[in-house]
């Protein structure tokens, strides 16, 4: 009978819970059996098979299921569980007791002693039977996520996924062995993407098979640092992106930024980090981030932007960006300065519309006087169906 290794934790398709596992491969590698470790029994495996992934979407949805196996937390670490952390927590149900993530809402501490937490957190559930409910907890629920984890099985089988979809020659099937790394790109996954569509979008540079998901940032400061808004992400979202703050003009008091990420879900999760309606996410001089476009993006985008960020002095200072919480007085300062930034951006939006209106009306304008001239020289005259020519 074969071994198992239960090194990992897996979110099951069937309750989207977490559960620790191991993995096999079958088939020559073109299956993947899951084995969940409190359900020995073959029948309560999950198994996919090289057949089940049609696309590179669905490749990243299964690697998005698997991750290290989460930690608890010490009694006298619990000052680590901070505001807007995303932590795998039990969530408690008439009949059991099952892992899902949830976003810290808020957290009451109270003065305890080393070896007893007697501390409170307010979770906001991500998935399960408490999806979009927030629930108080206590620091024994609360498990931290992990990463720099290295699943060889797993990218074994992703790399034979990848070569049976016989995607171009421009894509790279290797993936990194080391997930969750910071040390690569895209969190230590070195991914191909499937080939772009004509309604995707080129952020400039060559066209490539590469797909990215992205949203753009406004009212960034001018100074932020590109590496402290990844650490930053990263924190409260367990989520390695790749940002950029762009060159502004000097009459601009604010600069313009972006999020990249490698999967549709990941960038869902950072937009819900940002736009939670309880909270601001400030950078140090008090400006309160605002998000462009309601809809997510996804087509190429040219990371070689990378080398025209500035160079900056200011990375390491630690509290430069922080998470400012609805019913105190810095959420309202921040919510007065993103009211006065959208008026501002909905004024700009209605001048451009007028300038756009002003341009058609003076090139109408230069064409019919174009015409009036030809037509004076005796060169214009109408074909049958009045065309002019």
């Amino acid at each position: 009978m074969a071994t198992f290794d239960y090194n990992l934790e897996y979110r099951s398709m069937k309750d989207n819970a977490w559960y620790t596992c191991g993995l096999l491969i079958e088939e020559h590698g073109k299956h993947l059996r899951v084995k969940l470790k409190d359900f020995i029994q073959s029948y309560n495996d999950e198994v996919f098979t090289i057949a089940d992934l049609s696309s590179h979407n669905q490749i990243d949805e299964l690697l998005d299921r698997f991750r290290p196996i989460s930690e608890p937390v010490e009694d006298n670490e619990c000052s680590t569980v901070i505001e807007g952390m995303l932590v795998c927590a039990i969530y408690r149900g008439q009949e059991e007791r099952l892992y899902f993530d949830a976003i810290v809402d808020a957290v009451l501490y109270k003065e305890h002693t080393p070896g007893k937490c007697l501390c409170s957190y307010l979770l906001f559930w991500q998935h399960g039977p408490g999806e979009g409910n927030i629930t108080a907890t206590t620091l024994e629920d609360i498990c931290l996520i992990k990463h720099n984890a290295t699943l060889p099985k797993l990218a074994e089988f992703i790399n034979t996924a990848k070569q049976n979809l016989k995607t171009s020659s421009n894509e790279n099937p290797d993936i990194s062995q080391d997930f969750g790394s910071r040390n690569g790109s895209y969190g230590g996954r070195k991914r191909s993407f499937p080939e772009l569509t004509d309604h995707d979008m080129d952020l400039g540079g060559a066209k490539t098979s590469y797909r990215h998901h992205y949203i753009l940032l406004e009212n960034l400061d001018k100074d932020l640092c590109p590496l402290l808004m990844m650490d930053f992400i990263h924190e409260h979202t367990s989520i390695t992106a790749q940002t950029y703050v762009f060159p502004s003009l000097l009459a601009e008091p604010y600069a313009r930024g972006a999020i990249v990420v490698d999967s549709s879900t990941k960038l869902k999760r950072i937009c819900e980090f940002i736009n939670n309606p309880n909270q601001f996410i400030t950078s140090f001089s008090g400006r309160p981030w605002v998000v462009a476009e309601d809809n997510l993006k996804s087509g190429t985008f040219n990371t070689n932007l990378q080398n025209l960020q500035l160079k900056y002095k200011n990375y390491s200072k630690k509290n430069e960006l922080k998470v400012v919480r609805l019913g105190t007085e810095e959420y309202r300062k921040s919510k007065q300065l993103k009211d006065l930034y959208l008026e501002f951006r909905n004024h700009l939006k209605g001048l451009l519309q007028r300038l756009a209106v002003e341009e058609n009306k003076n090139q109408d304008q230069s064409v019919s006087t174009n015409c009036k001239n030809v037509v004076s020289n005796g060169r214009c005259r109408k074909g049958a169906r009045g065309a002019v020519y």
